[in-house]
């Protein structure tokens, strides 16, 4: 086991090791600690393996940054920092500044769940995060889910537009597809564990626990998807999968997710704030009076658009998918 990876190598913990001190570097002096999240900050990362065996980086560098206060000439600098770093290691690199005053009042989300719980301290105070509130392992809010339905179902989407134009794939591009679906099997097992209050941060875990999910729709495909999708995660060996039918692929896993996402949204009160919250959002981003939440309108808009059927635009969607994700 390696230091980021499940099943990495020495070589790509050095280059791991490397990327993250060149982002030290560029971000330490703007802020009072980085914390690394995602695969690599979980130690789950995934070893991409190239065509010749070796392995190099392949998860994005997900990034908490402690600042004093957010101000807009920050916010300017750390996003500048993100395109350059990027650009440099080869690899995304998000900065998400949190304000060290309000870490206590962190709301319970599973960002901040997996913030608090699976982390990396790559600089400043090893113990930062003690701050925040110690969340319950087993009352993270269901509605998390359907917001990681929502991220991932916007993935399909992505792929469904992209096949629409009848272009071939670039190599770079099937990955990048094949990944987009291994996110959505991923969901699609984790949203199960939660629903049937199973879930837990740690993928070996989950992998046990992933035939304790009783009987949402299509449970043979989620169980059989998740633990492929968790193998592909441990071991990125994408080239054994040249012979994927990406079009197949996802007319299913959208297939499944019309259905999936109804059923887990049945699993829970529906409400996702109070009224007079939703009556504001819905005035100030639709223009119109609601009582519901607009991202719960945007989870039948999504299915919809899977389907061919939606009255919103793409482009609406997206928009409004990027405010309230």
């Amino acid at each position: 086991m390696g230091k980021y990876t499940v099943r990495g190598s020495k070589e790509l913990d050095a280059r791991i090791d490397d990327d993250l001190d060149r982002i030290r570097k560029a971000a330490a002096p703007y802020c009072e600690a980085g914390i690394l999240l995602g695969g690599y900050g979980r130690g789950e990362g995934t070893p991409f393996i190239t065509a010749d065996g070796s392995q190099e980086p392949f998860n994005d560098y997900d990034m908490i940054v402690i600042v004093d206060a957010v101000t807009p000439v920050l916010k300017a600098q750390f996003q500048r920092l993100e395109q350059e770093l990027t650009e440099e290691v080869g690899l995304r690199v998000d900065l998400y500044p949190y304000v060290r005053r309000k870490l206590a009042s962190c709301e319970f989300s599973l960002l901040n769940y997996e913030m608090k719980y699976n982390h990396m301290v790559i600089w400043g105070d090893p113990h930062i995060l003690d701050a925040m509130p110690r969340y319950r392992h087993q009352t993270i809010p269901l509605s998390e889910g359907s917001r990681l339905l929502m991220n991932r179902g916007k993935l399909l989407l992505d792929i469904k537009r992209r096949l629409a134009t009848a272009k071939p794939f670039t190599e770079e591009e099937r990955v990048r597809y094949i990944k987009f679906i291994s996110k959505v099997l991923l969901a699609f097992g984790d949203c199960a564990l939660l629903a049937a209050g199973r879930y837990d941060i740690s993928y070996e875990v989950k992998k046990n626990r992933i035939p304790m999910i009783g009987h949402p729709p299509n449970r043979d495909f989620i169980i059989a998807g998740y633990m492929c999708a968790i193998d592909l995660k441990e071991w990125g060996d994408y080239h054994a999968l040249q012979e994927l039918d990406i079009d197949a692929q996802v007319k299913k896993t959208i297939e499944v997710f019309c259905r999936f996402l109804p059923w887990y949204r049945k699993q829970y009160d529906l409400r996702e704030c109070s009224i007079a919250k939703a009556v504001a959002l819905n005035l100030k981003w639709n223009r119109r009076l609601s009582t519901r939440h607009p991202r719960e309108a945007l989870y039948d808009a999504l299915i919809d658009l899977l389907q061919d059927q939606s009255a919103l635009s793409h482009e609406r969607f997206y928009e409004l998918q990027r405010r309230f994700s």
